[in-house]
């Protein structure tokens, strides 16, 4: 009986119905990954994050294929996304309900909730959600005071799809605090969001802040095309060494392509660059930032279960308007910044997974931010790489069903950085790869375990050496240690991995999410770090963070 049923579902879906993307951290992902190390997935790509809901429903229907391969937690965990991407699968909302229609009543089950929607099949569909979600961060440093803060964040997003290519989203929340300000202000998206940061008139108050994202995509079976605002992470699992979410959201136009075992992908996006007050006149301030922008390119080939590789290139370049050499998505960026006149921050980049064993991973990536092969081992401070290997294990061993993830990553002195400092990796001054400053090792370690279909619990440990710069009274020796410092003229030729002032970080962390009824979150966090900095300075910091999330 459950064959037949199982034939009956994967004969029935359908796939093409509602055009989006599905937000980075999405649980789904993780799902993914243990999917794909099981051997489950055939081709699916963890390097570049967010995948459509078309992308996601074809791996779900791979998943629901193997199904008899799955644990028990498994089985009901890919129910779960049956369900959300009911609609993707099926064309059917059989199992959502919306407020619009039967109210509250629903909104404390296990149906996938909307406050509204609307599908014609194959013609339109619309699907809003009102999300909203409530944290208590408490900081206590060690021999110090403790501070605190309550953060209340809610909005909307909104999916629109027409004739199953063509579809918006927009994404716009509201928030307010109170407790510490600068608690408040220095930590998540909200270190660099304008409004919390700007003192105001309006009946807001200052404890104001809002965010928004939104894009318009064209989805077809082999491309995708999208112009929007919202975050694109690159790099495999924790580190994201590539682009990460530490800075700002980047505005940018996207072109993929995929057919079989090959893909592309481009984008083009702008960054924030240095930030500057100017006078006028009549002393009113004005706030001046530097245009500056990114293009990414990369090529992907899945030879085999035992080899994918990935290629391609990443500028930065600032100062004057969109470039087209880098506004084409099959220039050779490397070249035509030579032919630019060598005025911007190119790089080049390789990344690789081996899933030969069952359930385990191996992946890596390398980037050449700049090198001279002629001057290896030389201590040349040209010779800018950065090293990122890892391993994923899942359910390796039956006695132990979790997930192991080890990392360890490797940045070389001057890497992000640039000698034209209006060039460097950063947005807003905030480094859009990992973060981490360069002339850096970190080893770190994460277990996820999942007693539950509705319940994950993860640690992690991460220990970091930085070579920072040595900073006296008005004077500072560059050793390539921070990322908004390039090599300057009168800096030494020579410096060598982790030269400088030797800094330690320790950092462990632990997260407990519950979900007891559909897209309702509840959450912990604790998060301690130890840190040993220049000066004799020691440093304490224990965190935690409390709180739900709720999307209706």
């Amino acid at each position: 009986m459950k064959l037949i049923s199982l034939i009956i579902l994967v004969l029935t879906i359908q796939i093409a119905a509602q055009v989006g993307y599905v937000e980075y951290t999405h649980p789904v992902y993780g799902f993914l990954q243990r999917m794909d190390s099981y051997q489950i997935l055939k081709n699916y790509d963890g390097f570049e994050l967010p995948k459509t809901r078309k992308q996601i429903a074809g791996y779900l229907k791979e998943i629901i294929s193997a199904k008899e391969n799955l644990s028990p937690v498994d089985l009901k965990i890919l129910n779960d996304f049956i369900t959300e991407f009911e609609y993707e699968l099926r064309a059917t909302t059989e199992k959502f309900s919306s407020v619009a229609d039967n109210g509250l009543k629903n909104v404390f089950s296990q149906k996938e909730n909307f406050v509204y929607y609307f599908t014609e099949k194959n013609k339109f569909s619309a699907f809003i959600n009102f999300v909203g979600d409530a944290t208590f961060f408490n900081r206590e440093f060690a021999g110090d005071s403790v501070e605190t803060v309550s953060i209340f964040n809610f909005g909307g997003v909104a999916r629109i799809s027409f004739q199953n290519h063509l579809g918006f989203s927009i994404k716009a929340t509201n928030g307010t605090f109170a407790g510490n300000r600068y608690l408040a202000q220095s930590t998540g998206s909200r270190k660099y969001n304008f409004k919390i940061h700007t003192n105001t008139s309006s009946n807001l108050g200052n404890d104001f802040f809002d965010e928004t994202e939104g894009y318009f995509m064209a989805e077809y079976d082999n491309a995708t095309f999208k112009i929007g605002r919202d975050r694109k992470i690159v790099g495999f699992l924790n580190y994201h060494p590539l682009l990460s979410d530490y800075s700002p959201p980047i505005d940018y136009i996207q072109l993929n392509l995929k057919y079989k075992n090959f893909g592309f992908s481009f984008f083009h996006g702008k960054l924030l660059g240095t930030s500057s007050i100017v006078f006028d006149s009549g002393q009113t301030a004005s706030n001046v930032i530097t245009d500056k922008y990114i293009a990414y390119h990369r090529f992907y080939y899945n030879f085999s279960k035992h080899l994918k590789l990935g290629a391609g290139e990443i500028i930065v370049y600032s100062k004057r308007g969109i470039d087209f050499s880098y506004l084409n998505p099959f220039n050779f960026y490397k070249s035509a910044e030579h032919a630019n006149q060598d005025r911007d921050n190119s790089m080049l980049f390789f990344d690789f997974t081996n899933n030969t064993f069952n359930r385990l991973k191996f992946y890596g990536t390398l980037l050449i931010d700049d090198i001279d092969f002629g001057k290896l081992g030389t201590g040349w401070y040209g010779n800018q790489t950065l090293l990122h290997l890892g391993i994923f294990s899942s359910q390796l061993f039956p006695v132990a069903p979790v997930e192991f993830e080890i990392d360890y990553l490797r940045i070389d002195p001057y890497v992000f950085s640039h000698r034209l400092n209006y060039n460097n990796y950063t947005s807003l001054g905030y480094g859009i790869g990992v973060n981490k400053q360069p002339n850096s090792s970190t080893f770190g370690i994460k277990i996820n375990y999942y007693p539950h279909y509705r319940i994950r619990i993860s640690a992690m440990y991460d220990y970091t050496v930085h070579g920072a710069n040595k900073v006296t009274e008005g004077s500072t020796i560059n050793y390539g240690g921070n990322i908004l410092l390039g090599h300057r003229l009168n800096d030494s030729e020579e410096v060598y991995f982790l030269q400088g002032v030797r800094e330690y970080s320790r950092n462990l962390k632990f997260d407990f999410v519950y979900e007891p009824y559909n897209n309702l979150f509840l959450f912990l966090s604790l998060n301690y770090t130890n840190e040993s900095l220049q000066g004799n300075i020691s440093r304490k910091i224990f965190d935690s963070q409390t709180g739900l999330r709720i999307k209706i």
